[in-house]
Formats: structure tokens, sequence, C-alpha cells
């Protein structure tokens, strides 16, 4: 079906004529706006394909698409038939839902819709009207429902304890970091956001978490603990370490080492990750754990299908190199820690003669930290607005900031774009096949950016 379809546009426009906390700063993060019991209650008149098969479910600050995509691919090499659940999309709605890689039809979207539809119909007099995400994760289970799958991977939305996925009883509890994001709705302490991710630890699964700082890792074995859940720790019962970079180069090789003996996992040397950055070292030994603990419990998941999924696996616009001459990267980057991550990773990996950023920002995001961060690195960076989501930053609220920030960084080149289109105009026109060019800073730039570099993919 063709997404002019009629049916199709119908079936998109009823979702997205709902709710949308995707597109707004300002809900808090509370059970007036987040209601667990409607989600349960919808979910319960579709006769709770949540509860049909295993979950994996899969909550964190930054890493928690990386782990998802991660764990689904080396389950898919393994030979079982993975649902995995993802959020935000790209271009197109049916993104969030796939099954062994393959992205859902619009035909099956606009085949299930009115199942749901009937649904949120039935509910909404004792519950209030469903959200477009509450729909859309509804949408995922009913999907993965009719294609049979065998474990589903689903990715939390926002936070964990109030989250929309939040109504599974999951096999494994992940969490993959703690960092600061989204304060305005999941608190300014990292033990305030970590008590609200450690929210999907439930009576029944097995936890596993790659979080440093020893605040928030408190707060997950607390919630562990009181619901009587094993637990593996980043730190503690594994640990990952990456081979040195060699001649500006940053290696793609890192070794995954147990520390604990009750963990009983088995130590694997020279992983070769496809995926750039050390973060996603730390991301890929959670998702090693996790199928680890998988295997212990009786899983047939061969090391050659870890390997593979590790080898070759790269989420979109997670340091994503979409074309070569001139370097290009997309990444979807937007907050202080995925930001400097992003940038030492663009250090070790790259020596280009000119380095050039282009830089968005949404309201609720600590842009003027992560600009700071982008003119301590760059030579040129290009200040732009994205146009698909209204949480924007107006480029010239950033070229104020820009200058308030030029008397630290004199040398520092800085222009302006109206929007994203021109901004990689000129980038492009501006640039020698020895350069570096990012985008980043938001993954609304990321997703009107990254579909130009289809045919270089």
């Amino acid at each position: 079906m063709d997404r002019v379809h009629p049916l199709y546009v119908e079936a998109i426009r009823y979702l997205y004529d709902r709710l949308n906390y995707e597109k707004s700063t300002d809900k808090p993060y509370n059970k007036q706006n987040y209601r667990l019991a409607r989600m349960d209650a919808l979910l319960s008149e579709l006769g709770r394909p949540n509860l049909r098969v295993p979950v994996i479910h899969i909550a964190g600050t930054k890493g928690k698409g990386s782990v998802s995509w991660l764990i689904a691919e080396t389950l898919r090499y393994a030979g079982k038939r993975v649902g995995l659940y993802t959020s935000p999309h790209l271009v197109h709605l049916e993104e969030r839902f796939v099954v062994d890689a393959r992205i859902a039809s619009p035909e099956s979207i606009v085949a299930l819709l009115p199942r749901i539809a009937k649904a949120a119909e039935k509910i909404e007099k004792a519950h209030g009207q469903a959200t477009f995400f509450e729909l859309t994760t509804a949408l995922a289970w009913c999907h993965f429902e009719a294609q049979d799958t065998e474990v589903n991977v689903i990715e939390v939305g926002l936070g964990g304890r109030l989250d929309s996925t939040n109504v599974c009883q999951s096999l494994l509890s992940i969490i993959t970091s703690i960092s600061f994001d989204h304060q305005a709705q999941l608190g300014n302490t990292l033990e305030a956001i970590a008590t609200e991710k450690a929210g999907i630890i439930k009576p029944g699964s097995f936890v596993i978490h790659g979080v440093r700082p020893s605040e928030a890792r408190d707060v997950i074995r607390n919630q562990a603990e009181k619901c009587n859940c094993g637990i593996w720790e980043l730190g503690r019962d594994f640990e990952v370490n990456r081979n040195s970079p060699s001649h500006g180069q940053q290696s793609r090789f890192f070794d995954f080492k147990p520390l604990s003996e009750v963990s009983g996992m088995t130590q694997f040397l020279d992983f070769e990750l496809k995926m750039l950055g050390a973060h996603q070292s730390e991301n890929a030994a959670v998702a090693i754990a996790a199928c680890q603990k998988l295997v212990e419990i009786g899983w047939q998941i061969p090391l050659d299908a870890l390997r593979q999924a590790l080898a070759t696996t790269q989420v979109a616009c997670r340091i994503e190199v979409v074309q070569t001459k001139p370097l290009t990267i997309v990444d979807a980057a937007h907050n202080i820690a995925s930001m400097t991550s992003l940038l030492q990773t663009l250090r070790e990996s790259f020596s280009p003669a000119v380095k050039m950023i282009v830089f968005s920002s949404s309201k609720d995001k600590e842009y003027q930290a992560m600009l700071e961060l982008i003119m301590g690195y760059a030579d040129r960076v290009i200040l732009t607005q994205y146009s698909n989501n209204p949480r924007f930053v107006p480029v010239e609220k950033l070229a104020i900031e820009a200058e308030l920030l030029r008397p630290k960084f004199p040398a520092v080149e800085v222009l302006t774009s109206p929007n994203s289109e021109i901004a990689m105009k000129y980038a492009a026109s501006n640039s020698s096949d020895r350069d570096l060019i990012c985008y980043t800073g938001s993954f609304f730039l990321a997703s009107e950016v990254r579909p130009a570099f289809d045919q270089n993919a």
C-alpha cells in the first residue's frame, strides 16, 4: 500500500490527532498525564497481547535504542522470531514496529488500527482518551501478536515507572545508563531519574544495568532487592575493555570480561563492534550480559549469533557515517552526556582538515551547555532549526547563545541557517573531501537530515 493511499493517510491522521507528548515539553510525568490504568484497560480490551510471549524491557537515559537493537538482532541471528518496539521514528511511523529486522508495512498498520480504535473507544468513558503513544504501543503489541513473534524487545519511551510500555511482565529488566535528561518530567537529581527508570523492575524479572554513578546505581539495587530480583551490574559483575586507538583511528574491537563468580558469565575476547564510540562498547557489554543470562536459563544463543549482531548492527543516527567524501555523520545526541560521548568519539576516530558541526536543539534540552561543548571542538558551527516538531529552539536564540560564548572560542566560525535544508546545502558546497560534517543536537534534526543520504548508506 502506498503511503498516500487514503486508508493509510486516514490511519496516520487518527493517531496524530491524539494528544502527543513527543511534541510537548510541559507535561509533568505524573499519574494525571501518564495513566497506566488506561493502558492496561486498553490492552485488556485487546486480549492482552502484551502477556503472550517473553519480554525484554529496556530503559535508560541513553543507549536504550542501541541495546534494544543489539539484543533483538542477536536473537534473530539465533533463530528466534523477534519483535522490536522503539521510539521515536525517523520518517515513517512504521519504523517503530520491527519483526526480524523488517519494519511493519503500511498495510499492517491500516489492518490493525480499526481494532485498536474500537478498543480505545470502549474504554474512553471510564479512562479518558488514549494518547498517541498509548495507541502506538498497543499497535506494537498487536502487530507482534499478528506476526507470531517468540520474544519481544520493548524500549521505554520516557522514564519507565509510568511509561505506556510498563504493562508487561518482563523476563529481563534492563537499564542502560542514567544521566541528566527530561528533568522537567523525571526530576533534577540522578536519584530521582533513576527512581523513575527503575520503575520497570518487577518481581519475577532479572535486572541487568550499565549504570556507573553510585547514587543512581544504589536506587536500582534497592528496587531489585525490594522486588526480590537477581541483578548483574556493569563494573561489578561484568566489564568492557576497549582496545586502544591506533593511527588516529578508533579500534572497533573490545573485550567482555566477567568480574564476579556469582554471575556465571563466560569471558569473551576481541568482539568487533560496528557502532562507533566508547559508550557503544558499554552498551554492547550490557547486551552481551543479557544474552548470557538468557543462555543461563536455557535459551539457545550461539556465540556466532552474538558476534554477527555486534559486528553488523548500525542503529540509525547513532554516530552514523552516512557519507565518506566529505566524511558526514548524523547523530541524535540531545543531552550533555550523549554530546560528550559524540565529541569524544569524533576526536578519537577522525582527523579531518576542517571540523564542521550543524546544530539544532529542543527547548527542553540544555542547549547552551551542548553548544559550548561543540564550540570547544568545531572549526565551524552552523546553527539551524528543524521544522517537523514545535519544540525547536529558534535559530536566533541559538545565535545569541553562541555570541555569548564567542570570547571563549574566538576562532570558531559561527553561521546561521533558517532550516536544515539550507544548512545541508551550505555544508556540502563549502567543504572538501578531507573535511568532517556532523549533524547533531536533536533526534528531530537527525530525522530531517538522514533521508537525504539514503542513496549513500
